[in-house]
């Protein structure tokens, strides 16, 4: 147990360490992956184990004290959300609780995070959700679904997707041919080529006219017209120009962009090639696009990665550790 508390995990020539809030190294770098954050008290820590001649990947967890709990039979351990942490064993998922009890026995071939108390999984070749007592709380018969978000859940029905509530009901037709999660009240969905956004409801409030969509984020949704990025309002009116060749959600008042990355990336969900900065909701540059890799602000800073180190930056730019 160390006398400081863990603030940010450190990467440092492809070992993982981590430092307190005064940018004091605290647990030396030894760790081959840590997840990014804390996430009710705990990141996921994996390192390489020689076990009985055979070397495999061993699963664990860290706290904010640097208290370590490794468990040497997982096949592999996820981080926390809403107080479980979706492990994996002998093929089969199940959860783990805050004090790293099982809380929920392994028995599904495939399983998700928790989210609004419910957990998608997959029975006998179908998804449902159980609670958090494992019980099954809405039968399985999706070909997939998404987590829930404002008590509606994407979910696939004869190649056509809607949305159910926490009952099960069917709230939202399976009538698009794709859709995304629901955020401040609205969700992206496609019809053939476009992309609009429905209500709760159903009911189009925005509409289909765009090539790529995502889900709102401090009151701003990222959109694509002739393969540029730029931000729409709640009224569909573009108020950030479609200026870059990739955009990220608003997260803490800023938002990632990508200018340059590689034509043959175009379609992927995160584009490989190109600088990333940040702008914020008047659209200017907030911080200069020079980042190969980077991730949205959290608790005030991004991590960047940039081979086998990583670093922090603020909201202005300043690196946070100096070596």
């Amino acid at each position: 147990m160390v006398k400081r508390e863990l603030f940010l995990p450190i990467l440092r020539d492809g070992r993982y360490g981590f430092i307190d809030k005064e940018k004091n190294v605290v647990i030396n770098p030894r760790f081959r992956y840590v997840s990014d954050r804390f996430r009710d008290g705990y990141c996921v820590i994996t390192y390489i184990k020689k076990i009985r001649k055979t070397t495999r990947w061993v699963f664990g967890y860290i706290d904010k004290l640097g208290n370590t709990q490794i468990f040497l039979h997982l096949d592999s351990a996820y981080e926390f959300s809403e107080g479980l942490s979706r492990i994996k064993l002998d093929n089969y998922y199940g959860y783990l609780d805050t004090s790293l009890e099982e809380a929920i026995k392994p028995r599904f071939i495939c399983a998700a995070n928790f989210r609004e108390g419910l957990a998608g999984v997959k029975i006998n070749k179908k998804w449902g959700f159980i609670d958090k007592q494992g019980e099954v709380a809405i039968d399985p018969s999706y070909t997939y679904v998404n987590q829930f978000f404002e008590g509606r859940s994407l979910v696939e029905i004869k190649g056509k997707y809607g949305y159910i509530n926490k009952y099960g009901d069917l709230v939202i037709p399976a009538e698009f041919d794709i859709g995304t999660e629901f955020s401040e009240g609205l969700a992206p969905v496609r019809i053939k080529d476009k992309w609009g956004y429905i209500d709760l409801n159903g009911k189009v409030i925005i509409d289909f006219v765009f090539d790529r969509a995502k889900p709102f984020s401090e009151g701003l949704a990222c959109i694509c017209i002739n393969d540029k990025w730029g931000y729409i309002n709640k009224k569909g009116e573009v108020v950030i120009d479609t200026m870059f060749d990739y955009a990220c959600d608003f997260r803490e008042g800023l938002a990632r962009f990508n200018i340059g990355y590689n034509s043959l990336t175009r379609g992927m969900s995160i584009p490989k090639g190109g600088l990333w900065g940040f702008l914020n909701k008047l659209g200017e540059v907030q911080i200069t696009p020079k980042f190969d890799s980077i991730s949205d602000f959290e608790e005030g800073y991004a991590q960047l990665i940039k081979g086998n180190n990583n670093n922090y930056i603020d909201k202005i730019g300043n690196l946070l550790l100096i070596d």
